[in-house]
């Protein structure tokens, strides 16, 4: 986590968020309805003190989706976000760095959609999330900002095969 300067002389935390571009055969991206926040998202959330991205990002997809994913990753950079109070469950105002990660679905065809009952973090146990695919051409209608970023440059990286 990186510290920056605030006007009351308290450092203001920048949260690390690891984010999970999964991607199936079809190049489609794995998106739910997440009904706490009343938007679509990507697999997303915040890396635990002493675990690494790419260890953080594992664990949110299977926490949030239930599936585990054991392929490589390929890191696609950071994003950064200012997080205003309210959105998505937070409190408080607060900068984030999204890591985001491609990992390409290679298993067993997945459904065409799914529901998962999230765990693993207390904002959102419990919360039924229904998941879809989302194809290089669909609208973004539903998202906030910081996710469309993230799909622009997920789509960029599959349409340059990377």
């Amino acid at each position: 986590m990186q510290h920056s300067g605030s006007s009351d002389s308290s450092p203001i935390l920048t949260i690390g968020k690891a984010c999970a571009c999964l991607v199936d055969a079809h190049g489609r991206l794995l998106v739910f309805d997440h009904p706490g926040d009343g938007g679509l998202q990507l697999p997303k959330g915040t890396i635990e003190p002493g675990e690494s991205p790419e260890a953080a990002v594992r664990r949110e997809l299977w926490e949030e989706s239930g599936l585990v994913y054991e392929g490589p990753l390929q890191s696609l950079g950071t994003l950064h976000r200012d997080c205003a109070a309210g959105e998505e469950s937070n409190r408080h105002a607060h900068p984030q760095l999204w890591h985001l990660f491609l990992m390409r679905w290679d298993g067993a065809p997945l459904p065409e959609t799914f529901t998962h009952t999230a765990h693993g973090s207390p904002e959102e146990d419990g919360l039924v999330f229904a998941f879809r695919w989302l194809a290089q051409g669909d609208a973004l209608d539903g998202f906030a900002l910081p996710y469309r970023q993230a799909i622009a440059i997920v789509r960029n990286a599959v349409a340059r095969g990377g």
